[in-house]
């Protein structure tokens, strides 16, 4: 009868349903194996670097690609944290022990204290983290999971003859002597209570951003020394952009055996300019999810969206997009592409940040760089994420939704043409 299976056909009906479970159950391990496992770092004088960048930081963990590092950083000015009257970390006070001398960050073994206790920056890094098989010339994909404040207070510098107004007479910030301010935290309301605001609170999601990392990178050629924390630049550094924080991500060049990852500089809030020098820096707790993207092989061609036809550019996966020319690190928020440039001169820096976009944009939608900069002018945004890190940065945004039309259009565009022929 037609409704009647066939005993042979029952037991191809059998064997097909035990391939796919053992199918579904290979791919559930292969995805549990790309999540990767979770690691946990805390800071510590053996698990940080003082001020600095450098490929001469040994790694004081090692993952593989697509581990999740949850890591624990400390903030603080060194001598500026009076520990009876603040709850100040251990890890904070054996961080500062062994860096300046005593507990409280002061150096009693000097007779005139030194800047950043000698070291070449006054950021504390957390790291760095070796991922298993990264080298110079791929791309570290680094997913800001989460970024969470865990010390009850914060603080704010104002730094003598420095900021955006540190030379002006403006209101005499020019004869403005520095100071160190400690400001309150309720880690329950995600608020503090900035002493020169008289008991008014600030949320720290007053600026439509959340707690974020200022410093996040990979080490930097061993050839280039090392790079004070200060300044931000190809590695990473010195971002301070508060569109890098949780639900973002971010992609760097490697230009070292292991990628060499470190996060720190902990901020609470911060508006785009960071004008007195410092944000609310705080201690955070963070998870990053460390992936590395392979380099294309060869150079150019249809893997960079360069195209087979001079003038033709084609779109490339934006895994190999992130490529093109990648000399600043770029990022990812849920509804926008980031480049980034440093410059002493922000007009330079924003022409260097606008050519990035173009060049990002242009690989992962085929379309030519006169259209991608006519689109620009419509639905990219310019920001300025700081000024004060003696290299200024310029971060320009342009829409997913609108790349994405761009690149589908395209795609439409020469399926069309072809049916046409």
């Amino acid at each position: 009868f037609r409704g009647q299976r066939s005993p042979r056909m029952s037991h191809r009906g059998v064997g097909f349903r035990r391939w796919c479970a053992l199918a579904l159950t290979l791919l559930a391990s292969c995805l549990a194996e790309v999540r990767g496992a979770t690691h946990e770092l805390r800071a510590g004088p053996d698990t940080t670097h003082f001020g600095g960048w450098s490929a001469s930081h040994p790694p004081v963990l090692t993952v593989h690609s697509g581990d999740t590092v949850r890591v624990w950083t400390v903030s603080g000015e060194p001598g500026g944290v009076p520990l009876d009257l603040w709850d100040v970390p251990s890890e904070l006070k054996a961080v500062w022990h062994t860096a300046c001398g005593a507990e409280d960050g002061t150096q009693p073994q000097r007779d005139l204290p030194l800047a950043h206790c000698g070291n070449p920056g006054p950021h504390v890094m957390t790291g760095p983290v070796a991922v298993v098989g990264a080298k110079p010339g791929d791309v570290l994909m680094v997913e800001v999971l989460s970024a969470t404040p865990w010390v009850s207070w914060g603080w704010n510098a104002i730094r003598t003859g420095k900021g955006a107004l540190g030379k002006s007479p403006a209101f005499g910030f020019n004869t403005l002597q520095g100071s160190t301010v400690v400001v309150p935290i309720d880690l329950e309301t995600q608020t503090c209570y900035p002493p020169w605001l008289h008991g008014a609170a600030v949320r720290f999601d007053a600026t439509g951003a959340k707690p974020f990392f200022g410093q996040m990178g990979v080490a930097p050629a061993r050839a280039k020394g090392t790079i004070s924390s200060i300044v931000p630049g190809p590695h990473g550094g010195n971002l301070d952009d508060k569109h890098l924080g949780p639900g973002s991500t971010l992609y760097f060049k490697i230009e070292t055996d292991g990628a060499l990852f470190s996060a720190g500089d902990g901020h609470a809030v911060q508006g785009d300019g960071e004008f007195c020098v410092t944000a609310l820096e705080t201690s955070l707790e963070g998870r990053f999810r460390l992936t590395v993207i392979p380099a294309p092989e060869g150079e150019g061609g249809d893997a960079l969206g360069k195209g087979k036809e001079k003038g033709k550019p084609e779109p490339a996966n934006p895994k190999v997009a992130v490529f093109a020319n990648l000399t600043s690190p770029r990022a990812e928020t849920k509804t926008h592409y980031l480049a980034m440039a440093f410059h002493e001169d922000l007009e330079v820096a924003s022409e260097m940040a606008l050519v990035d976009l173009i060049t990002w944009v242009v690989a992962l939608t085929g379309v030519t760089h006169e259209a991608a900069y006519r689109t620009a002018s419509l639905v990219a945004d310019a920001g300025i994420p700081q000024i004060v890190n003696g290299l200024k940065t310029v971060r320009i945004g342009m829409p997913k939704t609108v790349v994405h039309a761009m690149r589908d259009a395209r795609f439409l565009g020469e399926k069309d043409a072809r049916e046409e022929l």
